[in-house]
């Protein structure tokens, strides 16, 4: 490799001769701009001169080096932050568009209309009959309420009348309670008739998930009967992890593509964020509203999310292969020219398509390194190991050095006494 001159520090240097390589805030010296002006505290910069170099941290190699080692360089430049997040997501039933068919009588099931899980119903359509002992006795008092009304309708005393009106009241209610539909109530009153079974209808249309029911099977009050929910719209709930929480906000669109067909992107919006971190994983679940508007999905399947975040606006930007990541900081190789390159922490901010969002350290129209950045890195970590040895070093001769002084000295007036060392 080629020598490198050294200036000598005892021959004065005219400001002429001194080049200006970068320019450094006075207050915060990581804070290098490739130009004169203002920091961001508002002061005056301060230039960095090339025989600085060493004091600087800066690394200089040799031209043809830097070819060898294919260093390879790109500007710093503004560019619009778009928080693009990309994830995976499983279809599932809208908790808003599903209910239980349950009834409040006990019985039998004497007549079931719904045949298989998967069956498709309207809105009113017939569900089951189920024939209930205990509804025929509350038929039957209301057909008894109804004739003890009649009776003392017309009664001169009092109490009888309004004892007729308060149990006809006491027998619709009950019938209320046993989930009996005013219709059905007015239909016994006309006509006297008493039905021994209730039908039970679908009150939204929808497809049916679980069927717990059987012809002629005893049921209790409160028993699932049927599970229903309507599949025209679906939830699809993704993982995404704590640290992209910021990009993402209810109303976001979402691209969707499913393995059962290939090339087309289905639409959804982000509805909501639930409220809890997985504590495993470190992620979040958010759900997305999906329309089927044709029936072709199906709950459960998979489906490859990306989500269009919020737009940021255009901030610093650089490649995330130009980034050094030690663990406790972030660091970028800025090349001065000329073969000069300098360590340089850097605050990253949000990632977004193979950038990250420069919050400080570095400023637009400067160049970094984008490859070979390693080996500059350990150059310059090598030559400030090297100096800390030297330096510390140099200390321990200079404290050796009088110490070996004082013992030549007792040995010398042990001598004049007379006595020996030891």
């Amino acid at each position: 490799m080629k020598l490198i001159p050294v200036r000598n520090s005892s021959q004065p240097v005219s400001k002429s001769e001194r080049k200006i390589i970068y320019w450094r805030s006075s207050m915060n010296p990581g804070e290098i701009y490739q130009h004169p002006g203002k920091d961001a505290m508002g002061m005056d910069l301060v230039p960095v001169y090339d025989d600085d170099a060493e004091a600087s941290g800066i690394v200089k190699i040799d031209p043809k080096v830097v070819q060898d080692m294919n260093v390879k360089t790109t500007e710093v430049h503004k560019m619009n932050i778009a928080t693009n997040i990309i994830t995976n997501g499983v279809l599932t039933v809208d908790e808003k568009r599903e209910y239980i068919v349950t009834t409040r009588v006990e019985g039998f099931i004497e007549k079931l209309y719904v045949n298989y899980t998967g069956q498709y119903v309207r809105k009113g359509e017939k569900l089951m009959d189920i024939y209930s002992p205990e509804l025929v006795s509350a038929e039957q008092e209301l057909l008894t309420a109804l004739t003890y009304q009649s009776r003392f309708k017309s009664s001169s005393f009092g109490d009888l009348q309004s004892g007729g009106n308060d149990l006809l009241n006491n027998a619709v209610k009950k019938l209320q309670l046993l989930d009996v539909t005013d219709n059905e109530i007015e239909r016994i009153k006309k006509t006297k008739q008493i039905k021994t079974d209730v039908t039970l209808y679908a009150k939204t249309s929808g497809t049916v998930l679980d069927k717990e029911v059987l012809e002629g099977q005893k049921i209790e009050s409160g028993t699932p009967l049927l599970k229903i929910a309507d599949l025209s719209n679906q939830w699809l709930l993704a993982d995404i992890y704590e640290n992209e929480l910021e990009k993402v906000q209810p109303g976001d669109k979402a691209d969707l593509k499913f393995n059962f067909m290939p090339g087309k992107i289905f639409k959804g919006t982000v509805s909501f964020i639930y409220p809890t971190i997985d504590e495993k994983s470190r992620t979040v679940k958010i759900r997305i509203d999906v329309p089927n508007y044709n029936g072709q999905l199906k709950p459960s399947m998979f489906a490859n999310v990306e989500i269009t975040g919020k737009n940021l606006g255009e901030y610093i930007a650089i490649p995330e292969n130009s980034v050094i990541r030690t663990g406790s900081k972030d660091i970028v190789i800025v090349s001065l020219g000329d073969g000069r390159f300098k360590p340089q922490d850097v605050n990253l901010g949000i990632y977004s398509n193979g950038f990250y969002q420069v919050l400080d350290g570095i400023s637009e129209g400067m160049t970094i390194v984008t490859s070979a950045q390693f080996m500059i890195d350990s150059d310059s970590n090598l030559k400030e190991a090297l100096s800390n040895f030297q330096s510390s070093s140099s200390n321990s001769e200079s404290q050796e050095k009088p110490m070996k002084m004082k013992n030549m000295k007792n040995m010398k007036n042990m001598k004049d006494k007379g006595n020996k060392p030891d």
